[in-house]
């Protein structure tokens, strides 16, 4: 859900690719389907990274997260059309990694009895989230815009990122003695 405050940017890319750089439909496909590239390499390179350890799923969401912002950031920064469609691939790098490494932690801890209402609150939560943060990222972009509302909606990600990393600190610590104990 962490990831889902920063994602109503998503909901910007059509009105981005026309307003900011002048582009037509072939500007938003190219916008869009860099965004879908990065989404579904990402969980690929992050599964990569964390063997089964869920204290490193936890870490790879947030550092995901971290990444999902920063490409954002260079996005709304970027003067030139294909480096904003560059960075916004690399932002669903993280975005794609940290949705599904969430989903795959929760898999893998909750109870086989739990599981399904379990991933049913956590998909309910996250589509509240984007619904919301979408809703709100309409508004603000009325107000300052597109490139300036997929600003603070990075920052906000960064926010959350940093939230989520420090408050999941203990989970993760705790996670790691555990598997050693059982190594």
């Amino acid at each position: 859900m962490t990831f889902a405050i920063g994602a109503g940017v998503v909901s910007q890319l059509a009105v981005f690719a026309a307003d900011s750089f002048n582009r037509g439909d072939a500007g938003r496909g190219i916008m869009l389907g860099l965004r879908g590239l990065g989404s579904a390499l990402g969980p690929l390179l992050a599964a990569r990274f964390v063997k089964n350890d869920l204290s490193k799923v936890i870490l790879v969401c947030g550092i995901a997260g971290l990444g999902f912002a920063g490409g954002y950031l260079a996005a709304a920064a970027s003067p030139f059309f294909i480096v904003a469609c560059v960075c916004i691939g690399f932002a669903h790098l993280g975005g794609g990694a940290q949705w599904t490494l969430s989903t795959y932690g929760l898999q893998v801890r909750c109870p086989d009895e739990m599981r399904g209402r379990v991933l049913a609150g956590d998909f309910a939560l996250i589509t509240l989230s984007l619904g919301l943060s979408s809703l709100l990222a309409g508004v603000v972009s009325e107000i300052i815009g597109a490139r300036g509302t997929i600003a603070v909606f990075a920052l906000l990600a960064v926010c959350a990122s940093l939230i989520y990393l420090f408050a999941t600190r203990p989970v993760r610590k705790n996670l790691s003695e555990e598997l050693r104990r059982r190594q």
